[in-house]
């Protein structure tokens, strides 16, 4: 167990480190003489440590006219953000973000989803309403994906996932928020998804409450801890 906590740890200061070479790069040409340096290891060690972020998909590599081109991907930003969350709490920093975008039609597969008796119950015990049956969808904008990110790999309030007869339905996790002044709570399943929709439920049909529309432009605040 000590063994594998250690491991963790230097594959996350790794990417850390990597990340902070790449900046605000898509990609970046990276040696592992660059990151060995960086860290203050030895290059043997440093190659070892980019062969394993990327055989763990934390990194992608590719060879460009002879130089190591490296890229984090989603599988590491979340690590990263995962971390920044352990962090918010460990130093009680603000555990409150504003997100914001455009609202967007869904499929209807909110309404299915939270009409579900077993979800109904928790969300009124949890969150402490029982929400209207469908979902208001915001279609986050560009400049408030890391807020996004941030928010998925936050751990939220757990709401447990349930089996019927013909089907098994997740985990989902829910944070307190509001919209325009409107209570409301932010859920999302609890194993990662790539979506950049945000899904809000409230007692409320904040559609027709908040006279919204397709393309209307919102702010959503968001709180990341859970409410004693």
């Amino acid at each position: 167990m000590r063994e594998t906590r250690q491991r963790d740890h230097q594959l996350y200061f790794g990417l850390k480190y990597i990340k902070e070479l790449i900046g605000n790069d898509a990609r970046r040409n990276i040696s592992s003489g660059d990151l060995a340096e960086k860290i203050g290891i030895s290059q043997q060690s440093a190659s070892r440590l980019m062969i394993r972020l990327n055989s763990e998909k934390y990194i992608n590599r590719t060879l460009e006219n002879r130089k190591q081109s490296v890229s984090v991907t989603e599988k590491g930003l979340d690590l990263l953000f995962t971390e920044l969350d352990s962090l918010t709490r460990i130093l009680n920093m603000s555990d409150t973000i504003e997100i914001e975008g455009e609202v967007s039609s869904g499929l209807g597969e909110g309404r299915y989803y939270i009409s579900r008796k077993s979800y109904i119950i928790q969300f009124q015990e949890k969150l402490g309403f029982i929400p209207f049956l469908g979902t208001l969808n915001i279609r986050v904008s560009q400049e408030f994906q890391n807020e996004l990110r941030r928010l998925r790999n936050s751990s939220g309030i757990h709401i447990d996932g349930f089996q019927t007869e013909d089907r098994t339905f997740g985990a989902v996790k829910a944070f307190n928020a509001d919209i325009m002044g409107i209570p409301c709570a932010a859920i999302m399943p609890e194993r990662t998804v790539y979506s950049d929709v945000l899904e809000l439920i409230s007692s409320d049909y904040l559609r027709e409450k908040l006279k919204l529309s397709d393309n209307s432009r919102v702010r959503v605040r968001v709180e990341l801890g859970v409410r004693q």
